[in-house]
Protein backbone atom coordinates (compact mmCIF):
# COMPACT_ATOMS: atom_id res chain seq x y z
CA UNK A 1 0.00 0.00 0.00
CA UNK A 2 2.76 2.59 0.50
CA UNK A 3 2.39 3.94 -3.35
CA UNK A 4 -1.11 4.14 -2.40
CA UNK A 5 -0.42 6.26 0.72
CA UNK A 6 1.47 9.04 -1.17
CA UNK A 7 -1.30 9.70 -3.16
CA UNK A 8 -3.38 10.02 -0.27
CA UNK A 9 -1.73 12.30 1.44
CA UNK A 10 -1.33 14.45 -1.68
CA UNK A 11 -4.93 14.16 -1.83
CA UNK A 12 -5.66 15.29 2.04
CA UNK A 13 -3.70 18.28 1.36
CA UNK A 14 -5.50 19.42 -1.37
CA UNK A 15 -8.59 19.51 0.36
CA UNK A 16 -6.79 21.50 3.53
CA UNK A 17 -5.43 24.22 0.88
CA UNK A 18 -7.56 25.44 -1.80
CA UNK A 19 -6.16 25.99 -5.16
CA UNK A 20 -6.17 29.31 -6.45
CA UNK A 21 -8.86 28.66 -9.05
CA UNK A 22 -11.84 26.60 -8.15
CA UNK A 23 -12.89 23.87 -10.85
CA UNK A 24 -16.15 24.31 -12.90
CA UNK A 25 -19.06 22.15 -11.94
CA UNK A 26 -18.71 19.52 -14.70
CA UNK A 27 -22.00 17.70 -15.60
CA UNK A 28 -22.53 14.13 -14.13
CA UNK A 29 -20.08 11.91 -15.74
CA UNK A 30 -21.06 8.79 -17.29
CA UNK A 31 -20.06 4.92 -15.22
CA UNK A 32 -16.68 4.87 -15.74
CA UNK A 33 -13.82 2.18 -14.26
CA UNK A 34 -14.36 1.95 -10.85
CA UNK A 35 -16.50 0.48 -8.20
CA UNK A 36 -19.98 1.19 -7.35
CA UNK A 37 -20.89 2.36 -3.78
CA UNK A 38 -22.63 -0.70 -2.87
CA UNK A 39 -19.43 -2.53 -4.02
CA UNK A 40 -17.79 -0.57 -1.76
CA UNK A 41 -19.27 -1.56 1.37
CA UNK A 42 -17.95 -4.88 0.69
CA UNK A 43 -14.28 -3.76 1.54
CA UNK A 44 -12.47 -4.83 4.41
CA UNK A 45 -11.68 -0.88 4.89
CA UNK A 46 -15.35 -0.32 5.87
CA UNK A 47 -16.63 -3.03 7.64
CA UNK A 48 -19.60 -1.80 10.04
CA UNK A 49 -20.42 1.14 7.70
CA UNK A 50 -24.21 1.72 7.25
CA UNK A 51 -25.91 2.76 4.12
CA UNK A 52 -28.25 4.82 6.43
CA UNK A 53 -29.75 7.08 3.38
CA UNK A 54 -29.90 7.61 -0.43
CA UNK A 55 -29.86 4.24 -0.85
CA UNK A 56 -31.43 4.15 -4.71
CA UNK A 57 -27.88 5.68 -5.36
CA UNK A 58 -26.16 2.15 -4.38
CA UNK A 59 -24.96 2.07 -7.95
CA UNK A 60 -23.15 5.06 -8.18
CA UNK A 61 -19.75 4.89 -9.29
CA UNK A 62 -16.69 5.78 -7.55
CA UNK A 63 -13.80 6.94 -8.87
CA UNK A 64 -11.77 8.39 -6.38
CA UNK A 65 -12.14 9.04 -2.37
CA UNK A 66 -11.30 12.12 -0.93
CA UNK A 67 -11.11 13.84 3.07
CA UNK A 68 -13.33 17.38 3.87
CA UNK A 69 -11.88 19.05 6.70
CA UNK A 70 -13.24 22.78 5.82
CA UNK A 71 -16.42 23.50 5.46
CA UNK A 72 -16.51 25.38 1.36
CA UNK A 73 -14.83 21.73 -0.07
CA UNK A 74 -18.33 21.57 -2.10
CA UNK A 75 -16.26 23.84 -5.16
CA UNK A 76 -13.17 21.85 -5.65
CA UNK A 77 -15.02 18.56 -6.12
CA UNK A 78 -15.25 17.36 -10.27
CA UNK A 79 -17.54 14.13 -9.50
CA UNK A 80 -17.41 10.56 -8.80
CA UNK A 81 -15.23 11.35 -5.56
CA UNK A 82 -16.61 9.42 -2.10
CA UNK A 83 -16.20 12.31 0.20
CA UNK A 84 -15.06 11.40 3.70
CA UNK A 85 -15.69 13.34 6.66
CA UNK A 86 -16.39 14.28 10.43
CA UNK A 87 -18.12 17.09 9.74
CA UNK A 88 -16.34 19.02 12.33
CA UNK A 89 -16.34 22.18 10.33
CA UNK A 90 -20.23 21.46 10.45
CA UNK A 91 -20.39 20.31 14.05
CA UNK A 92 -22.70 22.60 15.06
CA UNK A 93 -24.51 24.05 12.05
CA UNK A 94 -27.29 21.49 11.18
CA UNK A 95 -28.71 23.56 8.31
CA UNK A 96 -25.21 23.54 6.43
CA UNK A 97 -24.36 20.02 7.05
CA UNK A 98 -27.67 19.61 5.56
CA UNK A 99 -27.80 21.25 2.65
CA UNK A 100 -24.87 19.59 1.72
CA UNK A 101 -26.06 16.98 0.46
CA UNK A 102 -27.88 18.29 -2.56
CA UNK A 103 -24.87 20.48 -3.22
CA UNK A 104 -22.62 17.46 -3.64
CA UNK A 105 -25.26 15.28 -5.50
CA UNK A 106 -25.20 18.25 -8.10
CA UNK A 107 -21.46 18.06 -8.53
CA UNK A 108 -21.75 14.61 -9.13
CA UNK A 109 -20.04 12.70 -6.56
CA UNK A 110 -20.51 9.06 -5.90
CA UNK A 111 -21.72 8.80 -1.83
CA UNK A 112 -21.16 10.87 1.51
CA UNK A 113 -18.92 8.88 4.46
CA UNK A 114 -19.92 10.30 7.84
CA UNK A 115 -18.31 9.52 10.71
CA UNK A 116 -19.85 9.20 14.17
CA UNK A 117 -18.14 10.35 17.03
CA UNK A 118 -17.25 12.75 19.49
CA UNK A 119 -18.01 15.72 16.75
CA UNK A 120 -21.44 14.07 15.33
CA UNK A 121 -22.91 11.86 17.25
CA UNK A 122 -25.64 10.89 14.75
CA UNK A 123 -26.91 12.28 11.25
CA UNK A 124 -29.40 14.70 11.65
CA UNK A 125 -33.19 13.81 9.93
CA UNK A 126 -33.13 16.50 7.69
CA UNK A 127 -30.09 15.53 5.83
CA UNK A 128 -31.02 11.80 5.70
CA UNK A 129 -34.18 12.74 4.06
CA UNK A 130 -32.82 14.95 1.04
CA UNK A 131 -30.49 12.18 0.62
CA UNK A 132 -33.19 9.81 0.02
CA UNK A 133 -35.27 12.21 -1.91
CA UNK A 134 -32.60 12.54 -4.17
CA UNK A 135 -30.93 9.23 -4.34
CA UNK A 136 -27.72 10.07 -2.99
CA UNK A 137 -25.46 7.44 -1.11
CA UNK A 138 -25.16 8.80 2.90
CA UNK A 139 -22.58 5.85 4.46
CA UNK A 140 -22.71 6.52 8.67
CA UNK A 141 -18.98 5.07 9.20
CA UNK A 142 -18.43 3.71 12.79
CA UNK A 143 -15.52 5.57 15.33
CA UNK A 144 -12.87 3.27 14.93
CA UNK A 145 -12.20 3.32 10.49
CA UNK A 146 -9.67 5.46 9.33
CA UNK A 147 -10.35 7.32 6.37
CA UNK A 148 -6.19 6.72 5.32
CA UNK A 149 -7.05 2.89 4.89
CA UNK A 150 -10.61 3.67 2.83
CA UNK A 151 -8.64 6.22 0.94
CA UNK A 152 -5.87 3.97 -0.10
CA UNK A 153 -8.49 0.46 -0.21
CA UNK A 154 -10.90 2.58 -2.38
CA UNK A 155 -8.15 4.32 -5.37
CA UNK A 156 -6.48 1.23 -4.90
CA UNK A 157 -9.18 -1.41 -5.81
CA UNK A 158 -10.45 1.48 -8.40
CA UNK A 159 -6.88 1.46 -10.08
CA UNK A 160 -6.64 -2.34 -10.02
CA UNK A 161 -10.31 -2.31 -12.26
CA UNK A 162 -8.89 0.20 -14.18
CA UNK A 163 -5.77 -1.85 -15.37
CA UNK A 164 -8.14 -4.72 -16.07
CA UNK A 165 -10.38 -2.27 -18.02
CA UNK A 166 -7.42 -1.18 -20.17
CA UNK A 167 -5.82 -4.85 -20.25
CA UNK A 168 -9.34 -6.37 -21.45
CA UNK A 169 -9.65 -2.97 -23.58
CA UNK A 170 -6.36 -3.76 -25.28
CA UNK A 171 -7.85 -7.51 -25.96
CA UNK A 172 -10.28 -6.46 -27.22
CA UNK A 173 -8.95 -4.04 -29.62
CA UNK A 174 -6.37 -6.50 -30.64
CA UNK A 175 -8.65 -9.62 -31.44
CA UNK A 176 -10.77 -6.98 -33.62
CA UNK A 177 -8.09 -5.64 -35.23
CA UNK A 178 -6.74 -9.27 -36.17
CA UNK A 179 -10.15 -10.19 -37.23
CA UNK A 180 -10.62 -6.84 -39.34
CA UNK A 181 -7.01 -7.39 -40.43
CA UNK A 182 -6.85 -11.09 -41.47
CA UNK A 183 -8.98 -10.66 -45.14
CA UNK A 184 -9.49 -7.07 -44.49
CA UNK A 185 -13.47 -7.81 -44.57
CA UNK A 186 -16.61 -6.50 -42.54
CA UNK A 187 -17.79 -9.79 -42.21
CA UNK A 188 -14.61 -11.21 -39.87
CA UNK A 189 -14.68 -7.90 -38.16
CA UNK A 190 -18.26 -8.64 -36.97
CA UNK A 191 -17.79 -12.17 -36.10
CA UNK A 192 -15.35 -11.12 -33.31
CA UNK A 193 -18.03 -8.32 -32.43
CA UNK A 194 -20.55 -10.86 -31.94
CA UNK A 195 -18.55 -13.16 -29.93
CA UNK A 196 -16.70 -10.37 -27.88
CA UNK A 197 -20.36 -8.69 -27.08
CA UNK A 198 -21.85 -12.16 -26.83
CA UNK A 199 -25.19 -10.55 -29.05
CA UNK A 200 -25.88 -10.23 -32.73
CA UNK A 201 -23.86 -7.75 -34.21
CA UNK A 202 -23.61 -5.97 -37.90
CA UNK A 203 -22.16 -3.38 -40.35
CA UNK A 204 -25.35 -1.68 -42.06
CA UNK A 205 -24.98 0.08 -44.97
CA UNK A 206 -25.76 4.25 -45.35
CA UNK A 207 -29.38 3.33 -46.25
CA UNK A 208 -29.52 0.87 -43.15
CA UNK A 209 -28.83 -2.48 -45.62
CA UNK A 210 -26.97 -5.33 -44.10
CA UNK A 211 -23.33 -5.55 -45.29
CA UNK A 212 -22.22 -8.28 -42.67
CA UNK A 213 -23.77 -10.18 -39.56
CA UNK A 214 -23.19 -12.36 -37.13
CA UNK A 215 -25.06 -13.66 -34.51
CA UNK A 216 -28.38 -13.46 -36.31
CA UNK A 217 -29.16 -9.66 -36.32
CA UNK A 218 -32.55 -9.42 -36.32
CA UNK A 219 -34.17 -7.16 -39.14
CA UNK A 220 -37.51 -6.20 -37.86
CA UNK A 221 -35.75 -4.40 -34.41
CA UNK A 222 -33.86 -1.19 -33.87
CA UNK A 223 -30.06 -1.90 -32.74
CA UNK A 224 -30.02 -1.53 -28.75
CA UNK A 225 -26.51 0.60 -29.66
CA UNK A 226 -24.72 1.89 -32.39
CA UNK A 227 -21.68 3.93 -33.68
CA UNK A 228 -21.03 5.31 -37.36
CA UNK A 229 -18.43 4.41 -38.92
CA UNK A 230 -16.77 7.81 -40.19
CA UNK A 231 -14.14 7.95 -42.73
CA UNK A 232 -11.71 10.67 -43.10
CA UNK A 233 -12.16 12.62 -46.53
CA UNK A 234 -15.39 11.18 -47.31
CA UNK A 235 -18.25 13.60 -46.62
CA UNK A 236 -20.47 11.35 -45.18
CA UNK A 237 -20.74 8.03 -42.79
CA UNK A 238 -19.85 5.07 -44.52
CA UNK A 239 -22.32 3.45 -42.53
CA UNK A 240 -22.67 1.84 -39.06
CA UNK A 241 -21.56 -0.68 -36.46
CA UNK A 242 -24.46 -2.18 -34.26
CA UNK A 243 -25.70 -4.11 -31.51
CA UNK A 244 -28.60 -6.05 -30.29
CA UNK A 245 -28.31 -6.50 -26.54
CA UNK A 246 -30.90 -8.70 -24.83
CA UNK A 247 -30.25 -6.18 -21.73
CA UNK A 248 -28.72 -2.56 -21.81
CA UNK A 249 -25.26 -2.96 -22.87
CA UNK A 250 -22.72 -2.79 -20.78
CA UNK A 251 -19.20 -1.11 -20.44
CA UNK A 252 -17.62 -3.90 -22.15
CA UNK A 253 -20.03 -3.99 -24.84
CA UNK A 254 -19.78 -0.43 -25.43
CA UNK A 255 -16.38 -0.37 -25.39
CA UNK A 256 -15.57 -2.89 -27.96
CA UNK A 257 -18.19 -1.60 -30.28
CA UNK A 258 -16.77 1.58 -29.99
CA UNK A 259 -13.17 -0.31 -31.05
CA UNK A 260 -14.71 -2.38 -34.22
CA UNK A 261 -16.34 1.46 -35.42
CA UNK A 262 -12.76 2.57 -35.58
CA UNK A 263 -11.76 -0.41 -37.30
CA UNK A 264 -14.91 -0.97 -39.74
CA UNK A 265 -13.63 3.01 -40.66
CA UNK A 266 -10.26 2.17 -41.57
CA UNK A 267 -11.99 -1.44 -43.92
CA UNK A 268 -13.95 1.54 -45.23
CA UNK A 269 -10.65 3.44 -46.01
CA UNK A 270 -8.96 0.58 -47.74
CA UNK A 271 -12.22 -0.26 -49.42
CA UNK A 272 -12.85 3.20 -50.77
CA UNK A 273 -8.90 3.34 -52.23
CA UNK A 274 -8.71 -0.31 -53.70
CA UNK A 275 -11.91 1.13 -55.46
CA UNK A 276 -10.23 4.25 -56.25
CA UNK A 277 -7.16 2.53 -57.54
CA UNK A 278 -9.26 0.10 -59.30
CA UNK A 279 -11.07 2.71 -61.26
CA UNK A 280 -7.95 4.55 -62.49
CA UNK A 281 -6.70 1.19 -63.74
CA UNK A 282 -9.69 0.54 -65.31
CA UNK A 283 -10.34 4.16 -66.59
CA UNK A 284 -6.43 3.78 -68.08
CA UNK A 285 -7.26 0.44 -69.81
CA UNK A 286 -10.36 1.66 -71.44
CA UNK A 287 -9.18 4.54 -72.75
CA UNK A 288 -6.67 2.72 -74.27
CA UNK A 289 -9.00 0.23 -76.19
CA UNK A 290 -11.69 3.03 -77.21
CA UNK A 291 -8.68 5.62 -78.21
CA UNK A 292 -6.52 4.07 -80.68
CA UNK A 293 -5.27 0.70 -81.96
CA UNK A 294 -3.55 -0.44 -79.05
CA UNK A 295 -0.05 -0.58 -79.57
CA UNK A 296 0.61 -4.22 -78.02
CA UNK A 297 -2.37 -6.22 -78.09
CA UNK A 298 -1.19 -8.86 -76.44
CA UNK A 299 -0.32 -7.02 -73.60
CA UNK A 300 -3.48 -4.93 -73.47
CA UNK A 301 -5.51 -8.69 -73.78
CA UNK A 302 -3.16 -9.62 -70.55
CA UNK A 303 -4.47 -6.74 -68.89
CA UNK A 304 -8.12 -7.06 -69.46
CA UNK A 305 -8.30 -10.58 -68.27
CA UNK A 306 -6.72 -9.41 -65.01
CA UNK A 307 -9.55 -7.23 -64.95
CA UNK A 308 -12.19 -10.30 -65.94
CA UNK A 309 -13.03 -8.88 -68.81
CA UNK A 310 -13.43 -11.08 -71.79
CA UNK A 311 -12.13 -9.16 -75.12
CA UNK A 312 -12.17 -12.71 -77.45
CA UNK A 313 -16.14 -11.81 -77.92
CA UNK A 314 -17.70 -9.60 -80.68
CA UNK A 315 -18.75 -6.25 -78.85
CA UNK A 316 -19.67 -2.67 -79.59
CA UNK A 317 -20.01 0.54 -78.15
CA UNK A 318 -22.94 2.11 -77.04
CA UNK A 319 -22.86 5.83 -75.34
CA UNK A 320 -25.56 6.84 -73.23
CA UNK A 321 -25.67 10.69 -73.10
CA UNK A 322 -28.33 12.39 -70.22
CA UNK A 323 -29.63 15.69 -70.10
CA UNK A 324 -27.80 18.41 -67.80
CA UNK A 325 -30.95 18.24 -65.41
CA UNK A 326 -29.82 14.92 -64.89
CA UNK A 327 -26.96 15.34 -63.06
CA UNK A 328 -26.30 14.39 -59.51
CA UNK A 329 -25.94 16.99 -56.94
CA UNK A 330 -22.57 16.59 -55.20
CA UNK A 331 -23.79 14.58 -52.24
CA UNK A 332 -25.10 11.78 -54.67
CA UNK A 333 -23.32 9.09 -56.48
CA UNK A 334 -22.30 9.53 -59.76
CA UNK A 335 -23.98 8.46 -62.65
CA UNK A 336 -21.59 4.89 -63.12
CA UNK A 337 -23.00 4.00 -59.77
CA UNK A 338 -26.16 5.04 -59.53
CA UNK A 339 -27.05 3.79 -62.88
CA UNK A 340 -24.86 0.67 -64.06
CA UNK A 341 -26.42 -2.02 -61.76
CA UNK A 342 -29.61 -1.21 -64.10
CA UNK A 343 -28.23 -1.28 -67.14
CA UNK A 344 -26.35 -4.44 -66.05
CA UNK A 345 -29.72 -5.98 -65.78
CA UNK A 346 -30.38 -5.89 -69.45
CA UNK A 347 -26.90 -5.78 -70.71
CA UNK A 348 -25.52 -8.82 -68.97
CA UNK A 349 -23.01 -9.53 -66.19
CA UNK A 350 -19.98 -9.46 -69.16
CA UNK A 351 -20.16 -6.49 -70.12
CA UNK A 352 -18.11 -3.29 -69.48
CA UNK A 353 -19.38 -0.21 -68.53
CA UNK A 354 -17.66 2.83 -66.96
CA UNK A 355 -18.85 6.65 -66.08
CA UNK A 356 -17.78 9.43 -68.97
CA UNK A 357 -18.71 13.06 -68.24
CA UNK A 358 -21.94 12.88 -70.01
CA UNK A 359 -23.41 9.63 -68.95
CA UNK A 360 -21.97 6.29 -69.42
CA UNK A 361 -20.29 4.10 -71.77
CA UNK A 362 -20.19 0.39 -72.46
CA UNK A 363 -18.75 -2.80 -74.57
CA UNK A 364 -21.67 -4.63 -75.05
CA UNK A 365 -22.36 -8.10 -76.55
CA UNK A 366 -25.16 -7.33 -79.01
CA UNK A 367 -26.35 -10.93 -79.52
CA UNK A 368 -28.55 -11.50 -82.22
CA UNK A 369 -29.85 -7.61 -82.29
CA UNK A 370 -27.89 -4.69 -80.90
CA UNK A 371 -31.03 -2.32 -81.54
CA UNK A 372 -32.79 -4.45 -79.04
CA UNK A 373 -29.71 -4.40 -76.51
CA UNK A 374 -29.40 -0.31 -77.17
CA UNK A 375 -33.49 0.33 -76.79
CA UNK A 376 -33.04 -1.97 -73.49
CA UNK A 377 -30.46 0.17 -72.09
CA UNK A 378 -32.50 3.22 -73.13
CA UNK A 379 -35.86 2.08 -71.06
CA UNK A 380 -33.97 0.72 -67.94
CA UNK A 381 -31.91 4.28 -67.54
CA UNK A 382 -35.68 6.30 -68.92
CA UNK A 383 -37.00 4.23 -65.89
CA UNK A 384 -34.27 4.44 -63.06
CA UNK A 385 -34.14 8.59 -63.83
CA UNK A 386 -37.67 9.36 -65.32
CA UNK A 387 -37.47 13.06 -65.41
CA UNK A 388 -33.95 12.99 -67.85
CA UNK A 389 -33.58 13.07 -71.21
CA UNK A 390 -31.39 10.16 -72.45
CA UNK A 391 -29.96 9.88 -75.94
CA UNK A 392 -28.37 6.61 -76.78
CA UNK A 393 -25.62 6.36 -79.60
CA UNK A 394 -24.12 3.01 -80.62
CA UNK A 395 -21.44 1.90 -82.99
CA UNK A 396 -21.07 -0.83 -85.21
CA UNK A 397 -19.78 -4.66 -83.79
CA UNK A 398 -16.24 -4.93 -83.76
CA UNK A 399 -15.03 -8.89 -83.93
CA UNK A 400 -11.53 -7.79 -83.07
CA UNK A 401 -10.86 -5.86 -79.93
CA UNK A 402 -8.00 -3.77 -81.12
CA UNK A 403 -10.61 -2.46 -83.58
CA UNK A 404 -12.88 -1.28 -80.68
CA UNK A 405 -11.89 2.21 -80.95
CA UNK A 406 -13.65 2.53 -84.59
CA UNK A 407 -16.90 1.25 -82.69
CA UNK A 408 -16.27 3.93 -80.05
CA UNK A 409 -15.92 6.58 -82.56
CA UNK A 410 -18.92 5.65 -84.51
CA UNK A 411 -21.03 5.48 -81.37
CA UNK A 412 -20.24 9.48 -80.40
CA UNK A 413 -20.71 10.09 -84.15
CA UNK A 414 -24.06 8.45 -83.82
CA UNK A 415 -24.83 10.68 -80.61
CA UNK A 416 -23.68 13.86 -82.14
CA UNK A 417 -25.68 13.49 -85.55
CA UNK A 418 -28.67 11.85 -83.19
CA UNK A 419 -28.76 15.84 -81.55
CA UNK A 420 -28.95 17.35 -85.40
CA UNK A 421 -31.35 14.96 -87.28
CA UNK A 422 -33.89 14.24 -83.86
CA UNK A 423 -33.54 16.52 -81.18
CA UNK A 424 -34.07 15.57 -78.01
CA UNK A 425 -34.61 11.90 -76.81
CA UNK A 426 -33.22 8.98 -79.35
CA UNK A 427 -31.68 5.70 -79.76
CA UNK A 428 -29.63 5.71 -83.09
CA UNK A 429 -27.19 3.36 -83.98
CA UNK A 430 -24.07 4.41 -86.64
CA UNK A 431 -25.61 2.21 -89.25
CA UNK A 432 -28.69 4.21 -89.32
CA UNK A 433 -27.45 7.63 -90.30
CA UNK A 434 -27.44 6.63 -94.19
CA UNK A 435 -25.12 8.76 -96.47
CA UNK A 436 -24.02 10.07 -93.31
CA UNK A 437 -21.61 7.25 -92.80
CA UNK A 438 -20.09 7.93 -96.09
CA UNK A 439 -19.36 11.32 -95.23
CA UNK A 440 -17.84 10.69 -92.62
CA UNK A 441 -15.26 8.49 -93.50
CA UNK A 442 -14.31 11.98 -95.50
CA UNK A 443 -11.64 14.24 -94.07
CA UNK A 444 -12.64 17.46 -92.45
CA UNK A 445 -11.11 19.49 -95.38
CA UNK A 446 -12.95 17.76 -98.16
CA UNK A 447 -16.04 18.22 -95.94
CA UNK A 448 -15.94 22.08 -95.66
CA UNK A 449 -14.86 22.25 -99.54
CA UNK A 450 -17.93 20.79 -100.72
CA UNK A 451 -19.55 22.97 -97.95
CA UNK A 452 -17.67 25.67 -99.05
CA UNK A 453 -18.30 25.13 -102.81
CA UNK A 454 -22.01 25.09 -102.60
CA UNK A 455 -23.40 26.83 -99.56
CA UNK A 456 -20.57 29.72 -99.42
CA UNK A 457 -22.32 32.43 -100.48
CA UNK A 458 -25.61 31.05 -98.17
CA UNK A 459 -23.39 30.74 -95.08
CA UNK A 460 -21.93 34.24 -94.86
CA UNK A 461 -25.64 35.96 -95.54
CA UNK A 462 -26.56 34.07 -92.67
CA UNK A 463 -23.67 35.77 -90.78
CA UNK A 464 -24.17 39.03 -91.52
CA UNK A 465 -27.78 38.88 -91.35
CA UNK A 466 -28.40 36.73 -88.36
CA UNK A 467 -30.65 34.76 -91.52
CA UNK A 468 -31.39 31.05 -91.12
CA UNK A 469 -30.94 30.36 -95.25
CA UNK A 470 -29.12 26.83 -94.83
CA UNK A 471 -31.39 25.74 -92.04
CA UNK A 472 -34.40 26.56 -94.36
CA UNK A 473 -32.85 25.03 -97.32
CA UNK A 474 -31.93 21.54 -95.24
CA UNK A 475 -35.72 21.56 -93.93
CA UNK A 476 -37.08 21.95 -97.86
CA UNK A 477 -34.99 19.62 -98.96
CA UNK A 478 -35.61 16.80 -96.23
CA UNK A 479 -39.30 17.31 -97.13
CA UNK A 480 -38.72 16.12 -100.91
CA UNK A 481 -39.14 19.85 -102.21
CA UNK A 482 -42.67 20.38 -100.42
CA UNK A 483 -42.96 23.65 -99.70
CA UNK A 484 -46.12 23.49 -97.54
CA UNK A 485 -44.55 20.95 -95.27
CA UNK A 486 -41.56 22.70 -94.67
CA UNK A 487 -43.78 25.71 -93.86
CA UNK A 488 -45.05 24.03 -91.36
CA UNK A 489 -41.96 22.39 -89.97
CA UNK A 490 -39.68 26.13 -89.61
CA UNK A 491 -42.91 27.78 -88.37
CA UNK A 492 -42.94 30.46 -90.89
CA UNK A 493 -45.90 31.36 -93.42
CA UNK A 494 -45.83 29.70 -96.94
CA UNK A 495 -44.96 32.93 -98.80
CA UNK A 496 -41.65 33.57 -97.00
CA UNK A 497 -40.05 30.15 -97.36
CA UNK A 498 -41.08 31.45 -100.98
CA UNK A 499 -39.13 34.02 -100.34
CA UNK A 500 -36.18 32.40 -98.76
CA UNK A 501 -36.16 29.84 -101.57
CA UNK A 502 -35.46 32.78 -103.94
CA UNK A 503 -32.90 33.77 -102.12
CA UNK A 504 -31.04 30.61 -102.18
CA UNK A 505 -31.63 30.59 -105.59
CA UNK A 506 -30.07 34.39 -106.03
CA UNK A 507 -27.09 33.48 -103.65
CA UNK A 508 -26.31 30.02 -105.58
CA UNK A 509 -27.17 30.29 -109.18
CA UNK A 510 -30.17 28.27 -108.80
CA UNK A 511 -29.47 24.97 -106.54
CA UNK A 512 -32.11 23.06 -108.44
CA UNK A 513 -30.80 23.26 -111.85
CA UNK A 514 -29.61 19.79 -113.00
CA UNK A 515 -29.24 16.54 -111.02
CA UNK A 516 -25.10 17.22 -110.23
CA UNK A 517 -25.99 20.12 -108.64
CA UNK A 518 -29.43 19.10 -106.93
CA UNK A 519 -27.25 15.96 -105.43
CA UNK A 520 -23.62 18.27 -104.44
CA UNK A 521 -26.43 20.79 -102.82
CA UNK A 522 -27.91 17.63 -100.69
CA UNK A 523 -24.77 16.35 -100.05
CA UNK A 524 -23.22 19.73 -98.77
CA UNK A 525 -26.12 20.32 -96.69
CA UNK A 526 -25.49 16.47 -94.95
CA UNK A 527 -21.94 17.70 -94.65
CA UNK A 528 -22.62 20.46 -93.09
CA UNK A 529 -24.49 19.01 -90.25
CA UNK A 530 -21.95 16.64 -89.93
CA UNK A 531 -19.12 19.39 -89.25
CA UNK A 532 -21.63 20.89 -86.64
CA UNK A 533 -22.23 18.25 -85.05
CA UNK A 534 -18.36 16.96 -84.65
CA UNK A 535 -17.33 20.35 -82.89
CA UNK A 536 -19.57 19.34 -80.48
CA UNK A 537 -18.56 16.06 -79.84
Amino acid sequence: MPAFRVHVQAQVSAAEVPPLTPAPAPARRPPASGITVAEALGLPCLAGARLVAGGRGADRVIRVANIMEVPDIVRWMRGGELLLTTAYALRDDEEALTALVPSLAGRGLAGLGVKIGPYLPRLPDPLLRAADELGFPVLELPGEVMFNDVLAEVIGTVLNRRALTLERTQEVHERLATAALRDGSYQELTRALAELADCPAAVLGPDGTLLAGAGGPPQDCAPTAERAIGVQGAGVAAGRVALWCAQPPTEGQLAALEHAATLAAMVAAQERAVAGRERRYRALLLTELVSGRPQDPAETARRATAMGWELDVPRAAVLVELSASASAPPSERPAEERLLPFVRAVVGPRAIGWGVPSGLALLVEPGGALRDVCRAVFDAVSTALPAARVRVGAGGVQADFADLHLSYREAQAALALGRELYGGTFVCEHRDLGVYRLLDQLPARELRRLVEEALGPLIAYDSAHEGSLVHSLGVYLARDRNGVEAAERLHIHYNTLRYRLKQIERLTGGFDRDPMTRLQTELAVHAHRLLAARARV
